[in-house]
């Protein structure tokens, strides 16, 4: 079934909140024909209606996508993404962005992942507005299968970032990372640790809030 306005994405994507996160949908709002608030105890989603993937981010970062390995991407409005970071927000739930695609697909991210994924690679576009062009490598699929093509660029980019965080390398290493010899792994190594160290914080606090309700 295609999924083709958001109140069919915020619906799908409610559905899989509730089985996924075991957590009820306690308030819902349209902000537009792309975007929508879907809100539970602990968490508030910006739920994001993409028809489809684009394959225009080579296009736009071809020197990036060459990097990565990777020529899809996703677009959402930099000011929306802005504008949901400082979202009202007095009890301090946490933040995600889903991506609902019209053929059911849905990707999470947190916004602040995004925000600062973006502007460490400088992933803008202008299209009637400022875009973020986020890779859709780097986004955690909650829906839909993972493609073989898929597992095998995210395992050769988790290589690299492991190599590039030894601090010896051995033959062994040093041959196999040779085959990446075109990857800027000083680049990849910034925006992995950027990513990994929010990501960890905000699962921190999200416990801690769960701890004390």
């Amino acid at each position: 079934m295609q999924i083709k306005t958001i109140k069919g994405a915020m619906s799908t994507a409610e559905k899989l909140i509730k089985k996924i996160f075991m957590e009820e949908i306690k308030n819902k709002s349209e902000i537009n024909r792309n975007t929508g608030i879907l809100q539970t105890r602990y968490s508030i989603f910006l739920i994001q209606y993409i028809k489809e993937k684009g394959t225009e981010f080579k296009k736009y970062f071809p020197e990036i996508s060459k990097q990565i390995m990777w020529d899809e991407g996703i677009k959402i409005s930099k000011k929306i993404v802005i504008e949901f970071i400082n979202y009202p927000n007095i009890e301090r739930k946490k933040l995600s962005i889903v991506f609902v695609l019209s053929d059911g697909e849905m990707f999470q991210i947190s916004p602040i992942s995004l925000m600062n994924f973006c502007e460490i690679a400088n992933l803008e576009v202008e299209d009637n507005g400022v875009y973020y062009f986020f890779p859709t490598i780097f986004l955690k699929k909650i829906k839909g299968e993972t493609t073989k093509k898929e597992i095998n660029i995210i395992d050769k980019l988790s290589l690299i970032s492991q190599i590039n965080s030894l601090e010896n390398f051995d033959e062994e290493d040093l041959e196999y990372a040779a085959t990446f010899k075109d990857f800027d792994v000083d680049l990849f190594g910034e925006i992995t640790r950027t990513l990994r160290n929010i990501e960890k914080h905000l699962e921190e606090i999200e416990k801690y809030l769960k701890r004390d309700k």
